[in-house]
């Protein structure tokens, strides 16, 4: 299939339609997890292992709106909930402070805690791959000096705090494989062979020395046994995104996006502001199974591969190539790049 006859797919060859897909998509992302990161750190610098006594009047929402006693400590959607569960903030011991409530005051020292929650670690995954991206790209210049953040003014306004984070999950939403051409074709050119990415790019020769040269593409090192003068040599030669590089920042974050949006707990946190929170991996492996040949795979094998091409699957190993391509493709094998020898690759399965 050729996604040149796709409607509405990215114009892979347009050096100028690159530079939107940063500036749309990954610059507003790896600012909005620049102030969610910077947010939670000035939380934790001001509050934690601060007595709760000493916290400010209209600091004191932040840890006891909406704190009841019962089981759940919280309100549905109450402000201190809120804290919790996306940026780790709340007393060490609310049942203690409930409790102790009741009888007129506090008996002992309740102190506050600021700890790394799973959105934030999340957010700072984001931030730290947009980051690396960024630094390894010379179409757009952009400096984290230059962001920058009102921590006073967010702090007193819940609503804008609320709103930074609706404008990082869309923007995670948006450069999701699941949503984004321009990312599901860089995720889609990894590790995956010349004579496939010609296939569904026909153009890739206009651009393979702009994704080389800005976006970090490289040819795999590994051990091709055909002879360097065929055509068929050049055909099977794999190419990849190092890791330190745009393209594997960019492969990287769809995997980290991935991993998260599958947890239950995680959606689950998500759902205190947005509805329908998706897991995105199993979104996509719906949308692709049927395009899919049906193979079954182990969840790690070898092909190895002797001087006549034959592999220990009974099959030449430009036969073995051309059947792993599309599942390659669609990101349901993945090489093991550490583990490729002078005759033996190492796969393993995503899904």
């Amino acid at each position: 299939m050729s996604y040149d006859e796709v409607n509405g797919f990215v114009d892979y060859t347009n050096r100028e339609e690159w530079k939107e897909y940063i500036n749309s998509y990954v610059i507003p992302l790896w600012s909005s997890s620049w102030s969610l990161k910077e947010y939670w750190m000035s939380l934790k610098d001001e509050f934690n292992e601060l007595s709760f006594e000493n916290v400010g009047e209209g600091d004191r929402p932040l840890f006891l709106g909406g704190i009841r006693d019962d089981e759940t400590i919280y309100t549905e959607n109450s402000l201190a909930k809120f804290y919790n569960r996306f940026f780790g903030a709340g007393l060490k011991d609310a049942r203690s402070w409930i409790l102790q409530s009741k009888k007129g005051g506090m008996l002992t020292d309740i102190k506050v805690e600021v700890v790394e929650s799973d959105f934030i670690k999340f957010v700072k995954e984001v931030f730290n791959l947009l980051n690396s991206a960024l630094s390894h790209q010379r179409l757009v210049e952009c400096k984290e000096s230059e962001l920058e953040l009102d921590y006073d003014e967010l702090k007193k306004d819940p609503n804008k705090v609320r709103e930074t984070i609706r404008d990082f999950y869309r923007g995670v939403l948006n450069i999701s494989l699941n949503h984004n051409y321009g990312t599901f074709f860089l995720c889609s050119i990894n590790q995956i062979t010349y004579r496939y990415m010609k296939t569904a790019y026909p153009r890739i020769d206009d651009v393979l020395d702009f994704l080389m040269e800005e976006f970090g593409l490289t040819e795999l090192e590994w051990n091709n046994p055909i002879k360097q003068e065929s055509e068929l040599f050049r055909e099977c030669t794999i190419y990849h995104f190092p890791k330190e590089s745009f393209g594997g920042a960019i492969f990287e974050l769809n995997d980290v996006i991935w991993e998260w949006f599958s947890k239950d707990s995680f959606r689950e946190t998500l759902s205190m502001l947005f509805d329908k929170v998706p897991d995105l991996k199993e979104n996509f492996i719906e949308r692709v199974r049927d395009k899919l040949p049906e193979t079954y795979y182990a969840v790690r094998w070898f092909v190895e591969w002797r001087k006549d091409l034959m592999t220990n699957e009974g099959k030449l190993l430009i036969d073995i190539l051309d059947e792993y391509s599309p599942h390659l493709f669609l990101n349901r094998l993945r090489i093991d790049e550490v583990n490729v020898t002078s005759d033996r690759i190492w796969f393993y399965r995503m899904w």
